[in-house]
């Protein structure tokens, strides 16, 4: 069953239960992931949306972002959070 989330700014997250238990386990918060995805680069990859912050997104918008950095969150084409992992390597990523 997926889970939803209300942010600080009312965004409205929904998490599949594997998304959850990646975040619990990898220690990422709700709020992380609602800043990755409000500030994040985006990238789209057949049927998922992958947005993931870096040190140019830390740049640009300010050092808050510091605690999201290296981290991805991968969306199913509804909008739904698939899973989160921290990875600092973002040549990968299309734009």
């Amino acid at each position: 069953m997926a889970e939803k989330f209300r942010s600080h700014n009312t965004l409205k997250l929904s998490l599949t239960d594997h998304a959850c238990k990646r975040m619990s386990g990898r220690s990422i918060s709700a709020g992380q992931i609602d800043q990755v995805l409000r500030y994040g680069r985006v990238s789209h990859t057949r049927n998922a949306t992958i947005y993931a912050v870096g040190r140019r997104e830390v740049k640009e918008y300010g050092r808050f972002l510091e605690p999201c950095d290296g981290i991805h969150v991968l969306c199913g084409s509804d909008g739904e959070v698939i899973t989160t992992y921290r990875n600092h390597e973002l040549k990968g990523l299309r734009r």
